[in-house]
């Protein structure tokens, strides 16, 4: 492409934006930029929040486990009682 023609386009582009832009717009969003620093969480707040957030994720994987574990237990000696009481008729009929 053409460089003068790609500086003027850059240029047309550059003034088009410019114009859509409020007066005071860079200040603002500079004194913004600047509070959301100075208010932004301390160290130990990130910290606090990190392991509170662990320790939630730590105690639904406990629950989902026990739940899980619960389960198949129950499933697990429900066969092992269908297979003794097959035993049992096996034997009876011996």
């Amino acid at each position: 492409m053409n460089p003068d023609l790609e500086n003027r386009l850059w240029r047309q582009r550059h003034a088009q934006a410019a114009a859509r832009l409020s007066p005071g717009f860079a200040d603002r969003v500079l004194r913004a930029a600047r509070a959301g620093i100075e208010a932004a969480p301390s160290l130990f707040g990130q910290l606090l929040l990190g392991l509170a957030t662990a320790a939630a994720c730590a105690l639904v994987v406990i629950v989902v486990h026990t739940r899980a574990t619960h389960a198949q237990d129950q499933r697990t000696l429900a066969d092992w009682q269908a297979i003794a009481s097959s035993a049992d008729d096996l034997n009876q009929t011996q």
